[in-house]
Order: C-alpha cells, then structure tokens, then sequence
C-alpha cells in the first residue's frame, strides 16, 4: 500500500499531539516542551502536504474522488454531512478506524479550545490544529488511495 508506514507515523504523531496538548491542561509543567511539539508536528504535516502536493498518484485521487462526491453536480453541490455513511466524519472513504477517531477528536475538540485560548493558552490550540492538520492531510491521503482503488 502507498506510504504505510509514513502514513501510520503519522497517524501516532497527529494523535500524541491532541493528547499531549490535552495533558498540558492538566499537568503545566509540560507547558515548555509544547513549542518544539509544535514546530515537529507542523514540519510533519507540511511534509505530508508536499508529499500530496507533488505526487501524480494522490492527485489523481483527489481528482477521482471529487468526482465521486460531486457526480454530474455543478460546482460546489451538494453539502455533505457529518453522518453521512460514505463521505462524513466516520465515512468509509474517508479514513480507516483509527484515523477517523483521531481525527472526530481533533476536529471535535478544536472548537471549544480555541473559544477556551484565553484561559489555556495559545500554544495549547496551536499544537492541538497542528494535530488536526495531520490528520486531515492523511484523510486526503486515504480517499486517494481508496479511490484509486475503485478506479482501477
């Protein structure tokens, strides 16, 4: 399979984000290793994103996918929802298991910290979005894998 283990790293860095930033409210004495924390997970995800950016094999689909969702729709079409089975926060184009939880919890969560920054602190809400970023890029990773696939 396409990047595997780059994929799975990547997934572990995404999720020890959320849960060191989450540790960080509890505990303050970790509050000093959240910048380089930061500055690694972005590196991470700007790598992921040049990975998808340059590879012909992702883009083709993303392409592929987009055409899958939209159909014959002009553009934007459709919205899609969040419990939708196929293309929602737990659909099955959208991530394996694994990624689809870290991700509810990354996204889910981001809301309510930046709207707390105030009182968490800013590094906190930029590591957790930096998590986040990870994994939304291994989202599109994955629904071009999969789609891919189908289109063979």
């Amino acid at each position: 399979m396409q990047d595997q283990n780059i994929r799975t790293s990547s997934l572990w860095i995404a999720g020890s984000a959320g849960a060191l930033a989450a540790a960080d409210l509890v505990f303050p004495a970790l509050h000093p290793s959240l910048l380089p924390a930061t500055a690694a997970v972005a590196f991470v995800a700007s790598l992921l994103f040049m990975r998808v950016l340059f590879s012909r094999f992702y883009r083709q689909g993303i392409d592929q996918a987009n055409r899958d969702m939209r159909g014959d729709a002009p553009w934007p079409g459709k919205p899609i929802k969040f419990s939708d089975p196929v293309w929602g926060l737990f659909g099955v184009r959208t991530g394996d298991r694994n990624l689809c939880r870290v991700r509810a919890v990354l996204l889910l969560g981001g809301m309510p910290l930046v709207i707390a920054q105030h009182w968490v602190g800013m590094a906190v809400v930029e590591l957790w979005w930096a998590g986040m970023f990870v994994a939304l890029i291994l989202s599109v990773m994955f629904t071009a894998i999969v789609s891919n696939q189908q289109n063979r």
